[in-house]
Formats: C-alpha cells, structure tokens, sequence
C-alpha cells in the first residue's frame, strides 16, 4: 500500500471512530440522536490498515514519556570512553578532570565511562538499579543533514517530510484501528495523550483528523485544563443572566442547555457539544484526581527533582502517569533547563544541564517506584512498573573543541531510557554502543562513529520501538518512506543486544 494511501485510512477510523458513542456517553444527545457513520467506510479503512500492520494486543498498555532535547546534545555526558584521543587531537585540548577517572586526583570518567558531574553518578546508580539503559551509537545516518529541522527527528515518523502525522498521532490512529480498549464506546480514555511543552511537532495531524477523545491535550505543571469556563457566576445586572437569582451555577445550566439541543443542531454543532463533553470530564479529573492532596503529594519532596520549569514539568507528567493509567503518550522537552546547541563555551553550561536532567529522572523513577501518598502521608501504593521515559534529540555533535570552546553538529548521539521493567522484552540496567574518534587531528570536523560490529540504529528506531510497545509486530510500515532514503523502514531497538565493552 502506498504511504498515503494508508494515512487516508488512518484519517478516516480517527475522525470517524467514537464521536457519536462519545456525545451519547456524556448525556449530550440520546442514542436516536446519535448520527450513523458509514460503517462500510469504517470497516474498509479498518482493513487497510490492519491490512498492513501486524497487530497483537497487549496484555496492558504501556504509558511512554517522551523527553525531546532540542538542539543537538553532545554524546559526552554518557560517553567519555574516548576522551583522551579526542582531547589530543581537538583544536582545544579538555579540562584536565575529563582525562581521569574518578578514583584519580577527582577526576571526571566514571567505571562505565560516563561523566561524572554531567549526570554520570546519577546514571551509574539507575543502570546498577536495574532503572536505566544507555545506548550510545544512535547513529543518524539516513538523511542526515545535522541541521535544526523539526521535521525529521522531532516528528518521529516515517514521512521524513513536514506533512507526517507525528508520533502521538500515528500512535492514537493505530490504537483506534487495532484495539479494543480504545475501541470500546463504554469506556473511551480520559487524558490519553497529554503534551506538557504545548503544541509539538509528536503530535502534528498529517492527513489524520482524530475524533476529540483522542486528541492530544496540553497541559502545563498545575494541570490547567484549557477547556475549563472561567469561574463564578453572572449577576443580575449582566448582560446574560443564569438564573432568576442571578446566582446560578453558570456551568451546570450551560451543559443543561447543551444536553436538550435538537437532533439537527447535534449535527451541526457537533465540535461544541464535544468539548462541553471534554470540559465537564477534565474538569471533574483536574479539579478532583489531581487538584487534590491524593495525588498531588509525593513521596518525596519537591527539592528532589531540579528547581527548574523542567523538573516541574517531569513531576508532573510522572504524577499523571500514576493517577491516571489512561494517559499512555506523554511529551516534554527539556527546554526548561536551557538549549543543546552548544556551539560555544559549551563545557559548563553543558554539565549543569545534564546534572539538572538526570536528577529529575532519578527523581521520577523513585517516584514511580513508591508511588504516591493519602492526606495522612500513608502510601497509596500505586506504584507503576509500565511506564518507559525516552530521552534523546534528532542529531548529536562534534567532538572537537572548536575556536569558541564549544561543538559543531555531528551525528552520533545517545538515547537515555529508563523504566517500563514489566514490558515483555524490556532489559534495563546496561550500555550499549562502542564508538571510536574519527575526523582529522586539528580540525573541526571530528566526532564519534560506532566501532566495527557495534550494535547502532537510526533515530526513527526510537518511534518504531514505541509503536512495538502498543503492539506492533512489524512498525517498519509504520517508519517506511516511498522514497529512497528509507523505504523499507526502520526497525525497533534490539533490547535483547548485551552491553558492550568499553573500548
């Protein structure tokens, strides 16, 4: 099938599927009222998509937080296995520190060759907890153009082009093709795919027009719900009045309004009643679940994670997770704790941000470790096993200390992930990827490639890996372009490869 062909299927079940079931559910109309979709059309484009992807349904969803670096982070902070070939080759030499392990005069490169005050301690605990794996030869080799495109990396689909559907949204097509949980009208997700950094390119819509409930919502740290109505009542002297008094409650007589409107104007208003629908479900979620000391308390306080909008963010997404196990596709950047594109006095602005980073996913996966606390400070015990948080950016950086101090684009880079220990096939807790220096001595132009016979994969592996988690047998189709930069597509991770020697 071509690919936009199968994009138009996927268009098709996401605008069509749930929006009557919805509107029904919520009391908005009565089932009479409730149009009849072409299930012929449904069932067609159902076909095609099941058509072409190989779909086995999990025992349980997953919940994925996505943390996106933009800018091009360096490799170093999970990487110094080369450091002292590359400081004497660099146009300017790296601090002493960097040079010597860290049992040595305080030196800098921990036992599996991390940096040790750019989050390398942090890192050496949660891969020896079992929390964490490092692969390091995430080599963007297919249209690498190492330039600050957000339409390759940052969308995280097979389109390579700026019109794909984004990660989230393809995810939320598939999900409504293949799986009952999100087929089932009796029971449509709350909140299934949140954004804490706004609108993002992972869930740009493509060709896919998805029915509300799917829709991704943007939140931000206190879990303001961007349907809600502003609060109090109208007064007698008002334009508008909610009641004789005047002192009604606004919200109840609008949605009262909203549930007794004709079949035809159902039809024609269909997008208004569906958010009076969101609005009234995140309210009584926001306001209740999370607005409440359940679970807005942690076990843990505050000060664990960095005082930064990103560690209040990833707190956040983490609380989610643990309250409500709908949310499955969470993004964020990491532009909270400043940019990655380092091209000058890289080294301590640099270090303080990766320290910044992985204290507040050390935090996070404490957190969802123990789970939450009640109003008395007992534990909830609602800890999460499920949930996998990916961080990695779309292209990687020179090596080389260049005339200001800082990197240059490069390829090469890292993926961090942590979590998810009860995913079938999930290992955690080991380095993957050796890489060697390569690049004429004194020039810019050096950096880091996998060594002969270590294990790498492109960037796009991180969205097929994603898409296998759901239930993807083949997410290839998923990644697979119709031109020649990738046309058979790109396969998810080999978690099963064992950890490399340093080299």
């Amino acid at each position: 099938m071509k690919r936009r062909d199968f994009n138009k299927a996927l268009a098709l079940l996401g605008s069509a599927l749930t929006v009557p079931p919805l509107l029904t559910k919520k009391g908005l109309i009565s089932p009479l009222q409730a149009k009849d979709i072409s299930k012929k059309q449904i069932r067609e484009a159902r076909a095609m998509v099941i058509g072409d992807v190989e779909y086995v349904q999990p025992s349980s969803l997953p919940t994925v937080i996505n943390i996106f670096m933009y800018g091009g982070p360096s490799e170093l902070a999970g990487n110094l296995t080369n450091i002292s070939d590359i400081s004497a080759n660099s146009q300017n030499p790296y601090p002493a520190a960097m040079l010597r392990d860290v049992t040595n005069n305080n030196g800098q490169i921990t036992a599996n060759g991390l940096w040790a005050s750019a989050g390398g301690n942090r890192m050496e605990a949660m891969i020896a907890a079992n929390q964490m794996t490092l692969y390091r030869t995430v080599n963007r080799v297919v249209d690498d153009s190492k330039a600050h495109r957000t339409s390759i990396m940052s969308a995280q689909v097979g389109g390579l082009d700026e019109e794909a559907p984004g990660m989230g949204t393809t995810l939320a097509a598939i999900l409504l093709a293949h799986n009952e949980e999100f087929q089932d009208p009796a029971n449509i997700p709350l909140l299934p795919f949140v954004s804490f950094e706004g609108e993002t390119v992972m869930f740009n819509a493509g060709d896919i027009s998805l029915a509300l409930p799917y829709r991704p919502v943007s939140l931000d740290r206190d879990f303001r719900n961007p349907y809600t109505r502003s609060n109090g009542v109208f007064t007698t002297n008002a334009t508008a009045t909610c009641g004789v008094s005047g002192t009604d409650d606004c919200h109840q007589i609008l949605d009262t309004l909203a549930s007794n409107v004709s079949l035809a104007a159902a039809e024609k208003y269909q997008k208004i009643l569906d958010a009076f629908a969101k609005r009234k479900e995140l309210d009584d979620f926001i306001g209740g679940t999370l607005g409440g000391n359940p679970v807005a308390r942690v076990d843990q306080n505050i000060d664990d994670f960095s005082d930064t909008s990103f560690g209040r963010n990833v707190r956040a997404a983490t609380v989610l997770a643990l309250a409500n196990p709908d949310t499955k596709f969470i993004t964020l950047s990491t532009g909270g704790l400043g940019g990655w594109d380092n091209h000058d006095n890289a080294i301590g602005g640099y270090t303080t941000r990766v320290e910044n980073l992985m204290r507040d996913l050390q935090a996070a996966m404490t957190l969802l470790s123990v789970g939450t606390l009640n109003e008395v400070g007992n534990p909830l015990q609602n800890p999460r096993n499920d949930v996998i948080i990916n961080c990695y950016g779309e292209f990687g950086r020179n090596v080389n200390l260049n005339g200001s101090m800082g990197w240059d684009h490069g390829n090469n880079m890292n993926l961090y992930t942590f979590g998810g220990a009860d995913i079938g096939g999930r290992q955690l807790g080991k380095i993957v990827g050796s890489t060697r220096r390569i690049g004429t001595s004194g020039q810019n132009r050096q950096f880091t490639s996998p060594t002969d016979g270590s294990y790498e994969f492109e960037p796009m592996s991180i969205a097929s890996s994603v898409y296998k988690y759901f239930g993807v047998q083949n997410p290839e189709a998923l990644t697979a372009t119709e031109d020649s930069r990738a046309p058979d597509g790109f396969p998810a991770i080999d978690e099963t490869i064992a950890s490399e020697p340093l080299v």
